[in-house]
């Protein structure tokens, strides 16, 4: 069964026996597609300072509709870098309105800022799914999340056994969680390795877990 890498920054090798959901930041274009790679598309916070916040909607709802483009984000929030909270938080609320529109899932980034995240979650009551990426909180902050209707993809950060986001993916559920490489130079085989190891089943589980839970949430990816 192939490895989904549900999000990366990094197109993976040819040979690799992998589908991969590759992060596209506005305003850079769509780029070229091939078999087993999709994208998501979308303003992170970290580089909405030095562009025009219309321009940059406008290049995220241009992709939102492109067959290639399969999520919208990485979309979020970030106290520690980006501009004022007040500006993430607009573009934020009008990406997550794009993907209600375009019927395509959220996937957001979130840094000290869970709180805001689930707030918002609450306010707007969205009908598309929410995945936090590079999720590395602790057992009680994943069940915030979890109880809100979140679902949540690890990433290299469970590699680390004093790391809590190890224990949260121990713990997590199994039709809730997704794995990811993000922008790391881990394989997303050492991370299914690791995470089989951790919740004391095989890799071939796992793949089949993440697999159910990808397609549940895209089902273009059934079709590869």
């Amino acid at each position: 069964m192939r490895y989904l890498d549900f999000h990366t920054h990094t197109w993976p090798e040819e040979s690799q026996d992998t589908d991969a959901i590759i992060s596209c930041v506005a305003p850079e274009p769509v780029c070229d597609q091939r078999t087993g790679v999709f994208l998501s598309y979308g303003i992170h916070p970290w580089y909405i300072q030095g562009h025009d916040p219309e321009k940059l909607l406008g290049h995220v709802r241009e992709a939102a509709h492109f067959t290639r483009v399969v999520a919208i984000g990485e979309a979020g929030l970030d106290k520690v870098k980006g501009p004022p909270l007040d500006v993430q938080k607009r573009l934020f609320c009008q990406q997550i309105e794009i993907s209600e529109i375009v019927k395509k899932p959220l996937i957001i980034h979130s840094v000290k800022a869970n709180n805001e995240v689930l707030k918002l979650r609450k306010t707007m009551n969205p009908a598309q799914p929410w995945i936090i990426h590079g999720f590395s909180g602790h057992p009680q902050e994943m069940e915030q999340f979890l109880e809100a209707g979140f679902y949540l993809s690890f990433g290299p950060k469970i590699l680390y056994p004093s790391n809590k986001a190890a224990e949260s993916f121990r713990q997590v559920p199994e039709d809730r969680f997704l794995l990811e490489t993000d922008h790391t130079n881990k394989s997303i085989e050492a991370l299914y390795d690791k995470a089989a190891v951790i919740r004391e089943i095989s890799v071939k589980a796992l793949q089949e877990a993440i697999r159910r839970n990808g397609e549940k949430l895209i089902p273009a990816l059934k079709r590869g």
